[in-house]
């Protein structure tokens, strides 16, 4: 049997464990406890000072009780500490043992609590805490523990579920609290601010299962296939038996790999994953003989034609080069088609024909003895004269390019004249008698505000000892009970104007 190299585990648990919702929400459990540890005190001193029994809590068994859990949670609240200033001492599989054992037990212990007070004074919220506990804390750390111990493909449907009850619940509890048994702690908000917190602690653990549960559903894929390699291979067996399935007496099947008893009808083992569907490459199944005098082929024979010898194969072109160019010879990135120094790419229609092939071997790139350097030429613009650096074309001072000096200077624009014959006399203007708008004396209808004009009084502005006039409204929600008739002009118009929008005649004036 070959030897299997051991693969590297993967805890699911990690990311659920070291994250940032499941460290608050300790943090919050944590701070809680200590709060109703506190209020228990304060209770029994008020009690006492009254002359009171104590409070029903306030016992050996329940003092104690209540040191333990916090000791739980502290405890579990510092390795979260210290694996995050990675100082953490333990292994990784014994750390998320650990974490996951501490935080079933907190579940317990709250899901028993939660229980007691159901069973001494029922209400809706300590059954929503219970059911919110055993689903939100109790089975995710179960579940996330029992893939990592087996290393198998683990139960996303049912975390899921889990996650997704757990948040809906301890967000419906958080509610209630708020907004119904707000009233009940006006007289201690002691308690209130304890059951808030609390409540902050558990929906942190179920979104902390939510956010779990949706990243295994995303990373199921690659688990399978993780889960999958890590299997071991088929033992080799003799022709005599058969790697299927095997039956047994109490009508389970036989996984051929490991031996597990599994399920009838079950495709793929839950501990090791085979695949139960597989076709087997040594089933007893033989071949029936051939009798001795029976031809081996029945069909009609077949002249076979030889094939012609394949051709010899063709030497392979020498490797073209990318990284230097074909006319400059300077090395240039290999992904670029275009030389950056001379500006050459395959295909170039300005290239010459016919070039002469250049060495590229060592001897021939090696650089040559250097010459001495040549006085570079001062190039100086035309318009201003002062000196263009680089291979500008366009000076950077004035903005002069040689190809405007070539051109034909534009002949100038002359300015429009106003009138194109000076001996036109200019139109008379005249004012709109509504709005005001200076218009020409020739306007028929006001194209500021749509007065018609008068032919009688196209030529005088209307007196008005009032400033502008205001729109005219519109004629058709005129009648008799609204709008007088102007006696002026005889034209109708409201009753609510003092003066006539039409000739400016004022009923009022002296």
């Amino acid at each position: 049997m070959e030897q299997r190299a051991q693969s590297k585990k993967r805890y699911l648990s990690a990311s659920y464990l070291t994250g940032r919702a499941v460290f608050y929400g300790t943090l919050l459990f944590f701070i809680a406890r200590v709060f109703l540890l506190f209020q228990l005190f304060g209770d029994a001193y008020k009690r006492k000072q009254l002359d009171q029994a104590p409070p029903d809590g306030f016992t050996f068994l329940g003092i104690v009780g209540s040191l333990l859990i916090i000791g739980v949670i502290g405890l579990a609240f510092l390795l979260l500490v210290q694996y995050r200033q990675k100082k953490i001492r333990l292994k990784k599989g014994n750390f998320y043992l650990l974490m996951n054992v501490l935080f079933v037990i907190w579940g317990a212990i709250n899901a028993v609590s939660n229980l007691v007070d159901m069973i001494v004074f029922f209400e809706f919220v300590y059954f929503l805490d219970f059911v919110t506990a055993i689903i939100g804390i109790i089975i995710p750390s179960l579940l996330l523990q029992l893939t990592d111990r087996k290393q198998g493909i683990p139960q996303d449907t049912a975390l899921f579920s889990c996650a997704v009850a757990s948040t809906a619940l301890s967000t419906i509890a958080a509610l209630i609290v708020v907004l119904f048994l707000r009233g009940g702690y006006k007289d201690t908000p002691f308690a209130f601010v304890r059951e808030l917190i609390f409540r902050a602690g558990m929906i942190s653990f179920s979104v902390a299962g939510l956010l779990k549960a949706i990243q295994i559903r995303r990373e199921l894929p690659e688990i399978v296939d993780a889960v999958i390699k890590a299997t071991p291979k088929v033992k080799p067996v003799p022709k005599a038996a058969s790697p299927k399935a095997k039956a047994n007496p109490g009508g389970k099947i036989e996984c051929p790999d490991c031996g597990k008893k599994l399920e009838p009808g079950t495709r793929v083992c839950t501990r090791c994953g085979y695949d139960l569907s597989t076709p087997s490459l040594f089933d007893d199944e033989e071949e029936e003989p051939l009798e001795p005098d029976a031809p081996m082929y029945d069909g009609p024979e077949y002249e076979t034609e030889e094939e012609p010898p394949a051709p010899p194969p063709e030497p392979e072109a020498p490797p073209v080069r990318n990284d230097i160019c074909a006319r400059c010879g300077k090395h240039k990135p290999p992904f670029l088609s275009t030389c950056p120094y001379c500006g050459y790419f395959p295909g170039d229609p300005a290239e010459e024909e016919q070039q002469p092939e250049r060495d590229f071997s060592p001897s021939a790139t090696r650089p040559a003895e250097p010459a001495a350097p040549e006085a570079k030429q001062e190039r100086r613009c035309e318009h201003c004269g002062k000196r263009i650096p680089g291979g500008l074309a366009t000076c950077p001072y004035c903005g002069f390019h040689p190809a405007d000096a070539r051109r034909a200077p534009e002949p100038p624009r002359d300015a429009v004249p106003e009138r194109l014959f000076d001996d036109e006399p200019e139109e008379e203007m005249i004012f709109c008698p509504r709005c005001d708008y200076e218009v020409p004396k020739s306007t028929q209808i006001c194209p500021h505000c749509g007065y018609p004009f008068p032919e009688e009084r196209q030529t005088a502005r209307i007196p008005r000892p009032t400033g502008r006039i205001p729109r005219v409204a519109d004629p058709r929600h005129l009648n008799e009970k609204n709008s007088i008739d102007c006696p002026e002009c005889g034209r109708r118009y409201s009753a609510a104007r003092n003066v006539c929008p039409y000739c400016g005649y004022d009923i009022y004036g002296d």
